[in-house]
């Protein structure tokens, strides 16, 4: 349910900008705005749920290069 959950946040985050991109009111254009960074904000606490439960693997990360180059020293 949650892999779900995710999956339409995704699909509702493009329409939500495809719709912004038609529009031609400037009130409606910050609305759906408003609405895709309300989704965004739904969707990452469902990431940060799955990664929790190990339903999905953390996103890969750059290494902290200062702490590289102290090893290196």
């Amino acid at each position: 349910m949650m892999q779900l959950m995710s999956l339409l946040s995704a699909l509702e985050t493009g329409n939500c900008a495809a719709a912004a991109l038609a529009s031609q009111r400037s009130n409606l254009f910050m609305n759906y705005e408003r609405l895709s960074l309300e989704i965004a904000q739904f969707t990452k606490d469902g990431a940060d749920v799955m990664i929790k439960y190990k339903w999905l693997e953390q996103p890969l990360a750059f290494p902290n290069r200062k702490d590289l180059a102290k090893k290196e020293n």
